[in-house]
C-alpha cells in the first residue's frame, strides 16, 4: 500500500516537472549606436551599454538626429560634429519609473537625464547612456528618444522632445551654479507643483519656484527664475496626463530624499567626531598645563 502511494507521488510529480512553464514576457530593448562612431568605439560602447546582440534592435544615430532636435537649444560646441554618444532603452513593467545608468558622460548627470525624459513623455524604462570618450552627453538625447520611440511603438510630441531638450541644457546651466542634485530637485518640484495643482500660467508658477529656491537654500537671479517658471510653463501646456507625470518623477523625489538623509546622517557623524576631538583636545591640553 505504501508502495503503491509513493509510485503515485513520483509519477505526480514528474508530471509537474514535464508541465511547460509559463514563458517570462520578454523585455524589449533598442540599442542605438552613434554613426560616427569607429568599429572599436562600436564594440567598446556596445559592451559599456550591455547590448544583446541576438536580442536588441539595433539602430544608428546621426549628427543630423541630434542637430535636428537639439540645435536650435544646445550651443554647437555641446552637440559636436560627430554622433558618438549612444543609448540602449529597455522597456519596463507599468508603475516602474525611469532609471538611468551613464559612461563617460560628463555634463548631463543620470537624473537630469531622467527628469528630462519624464518631460518628453517617457514611462517605464531603463535608459544606459555611453560614449567612447568623455562628453557632455547632451547629444545622447536624441537617440534615447529614438530608441524609446521604436520600443514603444508611439511618437512622442514634438514639442515635448523640445521641452525635454530645454530642460536638460537649463538643468545643466543651473548645475553649474548650485550643483546638479539642487538643480534637479528644484525642476522636481516645480513638474511637481503642476502635477498637483494644475498650474499653467507664469504669474501662477512663479510663486513655488522662489520657494523651491527658497526651501533647497540656492540664490537665483529673476532672470533664472523667469527662465525656470518659463520652462514650466511650457511643461504644463504639454500633453502630459500630471498624474503620470508625478509618477515618473517619484524616483527622482526618492533619490531626493535619500541623499537628504546622507546628508543629515553624514552631519550628525561629523558633528559627533568634532565634539569627540574637541574633547580630547580639552584633555590633553588639560593634562599639559
Amino acid at each position: 500500500m505504501k508502495k503503491r502511494a509513493l509510485r503515485r507521488m513520483l509519477a505526480l510529480t514528474l508530471c509537474l516537472l514535464l508541465l511547460p512553464l509559463p514563458a517570462l514576457a520578454a523585455e524589449t530593448s533598442i540599442t542605438c549606436y552613434g554613426e560616427d562612431l569607429s568599429a572599436e568605439q562600436y564594440e567598446q560602447v556596445l559592451s559599456l551599454l550591455g547590448a544583446d546582440l541576438a536580442a536588441d534592435t539595433f539602430l544608428p544615430v546621426t549628427h543630423e538626429d541630434e542637430a535636428s532636435l537639439l540645435g536650435d537649444i544646445v550651443p554647437a560646441e555641446k552637440i559636436g560634429t560627430r554622433a558618438l554618444s549612444s543609448a540602449r532603452v529597455t522597456l519596463r513593467e507599468e508603475g516602474a519609473g525611469i532609471s538611468v545608468q551613464t559612461h563617460n558622460i560628463d555634463w548631463v548627470t543620470p537624473d537630469m537625464y531622467a527628469s528630462a525624459l519624464a518631460t518628453a513623455g517617457v514611462t517605464d524604462a531603463s535608459v544606459v547612456v555611453a560614449a567612447p570618450v568623455p562628453v557632455s552627453g547632451t547629444a545622447a538625447l536624441a537617440g534615447i528618444l529614438k530608441a524609446y520611440e521604436s520600443a514603444a511603438g508611439a511618437s512622442l510630441s514634438a514639442a515635448a522632445k523640445e521641452a525635454a531638450g530645454s530642460e536638460m541644457v537649463l538643468t545643466g546651466d543651473l548645475a553649474d551654479l548650485i550643483g546638479s542634485d539642487a538643480a534637479v530637485e528644484l525642476l522636481r518640484q516645480v513638474k511637481q507643483a503642476i502635477a498637483d495643482y494644475n498650474l499653467t500660467d507664469f504669474d501662477s508658477l512663479r510663486p513655488y519656484v522662489v520657494e523651491g529656491a527658497r526651501q533647497l537654500g540656492v540664490q537665483l537671479s529673476d532672470e533664472q527664475i523667469d527662465r525656470i517658471t518659463e520652462l514650466g510653463v511650457r511643461i504644463a501646456r504639454l500633453d502630459i496626463d500630471p498624474e503620470q507625470l508625478a509618477q515618473q518623477l517619484q524616483g527622482l523625489a526618492e533619490g531626493a530624499q535619500r541623499l537628504q538623509e546622507i546628508s543629515d546622517s553624514a552631519g550628525g557623524f561629523f558633528s559627533r567626531v568634532g565634539g569627540a576631538l574637541q574633547r580630547f583636545w580639552s584633555w590633553l591640553t588639560g593634562l599639559l598645563q
